[in-house]
């Protein structure tokens, strides 16, 4: 049966019907224990074919990262439909580290990779910023599988791409994302948030407005 669970041995409801404080944490917990089992799987290093030592599903690690952190957002702001970089934001501010997670750093990492790179698995290129502070800087990337702090850091590195370019292809600076970091930040946060949905009930209603969408009566 592989990985397969019986849900006859599952309770109810996760155990907690008409308890929102309790359903959250059980659910959330649920959902924390797949996105670590999923990192885990795209961290474990490889051999590398085209070099030496070992080599990660860098991409797939970064979606899924970012997947999840649009999910808790949605249950922050108590939608689930119509999420924004904003609305990350928003839950960035209150849960994960800062100033690691401002909003030019949210800005980045939605802007840049959630939505043009990483759903296209793109290994290298130039995304050339056009936010009116930073407007014509000219980014790549660089992704490493490694927990050090901060996870996303922009450096100024000039240079030229070209190996996978068909031409010279020039950028000015690299932002470096340590995936490692950012799954760890992630985990966290989910522990704080779960403390916090016990004691706020806006965040309450919040999440079971989220929960009737995902789950129609």
């Amino acid at each position: 049966m592989g990985d397969t669970i019986s849900k006859s041995k599952r309770p109810l409801h996760r155990g907690a019907p008409n308890d929102i404080p309790t359903f959250a944490k059980e659910f959330l917990t649920a959902r924390l224990e797949g996105f670590r089992k999923d990192m885990q799987i795209c961290l474990t290093g490889v051999p590398a074919k085209n070099r030496s030592g070992t080599t990660h599903a860098y991409f797939p690690a970064l979606m899924t990262c970012c997947a999840m952190l649009e999910y808790l957002a949605g249950f922050y702001v108590g939608r689930i439909r119509g999420l924004g970089r904003q609305d990350v934001a928003a839950y960035a501010a209150i849960f994960l580290p800062q100033p690691d997670y401002d909003n030019a750093a949210i800005r980045i990492l939605f802007d840049a990779f959630r939505n043009t790179v990483n759903h296209r698995g793109i290994a290298s290129g130039v995304w050339i910023d056009q936010n009116p502070m930073t407007r014509g800087r000219r980014l790549t990337w660089k992704l490493m599988a490694d927990a050090k702090s901060p996870a996303l850091r922009v450096v100024e590195e000039n240079g030229e791409i070209k190996y996978d370019s068909p031409w010279p292809c020039r950028y000015t600076y690299r932002a470096h994302i340590h995936l490692g970091r950012l799954w760890r930040d992630i985990e966290n946060s989910v522990e704080q948030y779960i403390g916090a949905i016990a004691a706020d009930q806006a965040l309450q209603s919040h999440f079971e407005q989220c929960m009737r969408q995902m789950y129609p009566r």
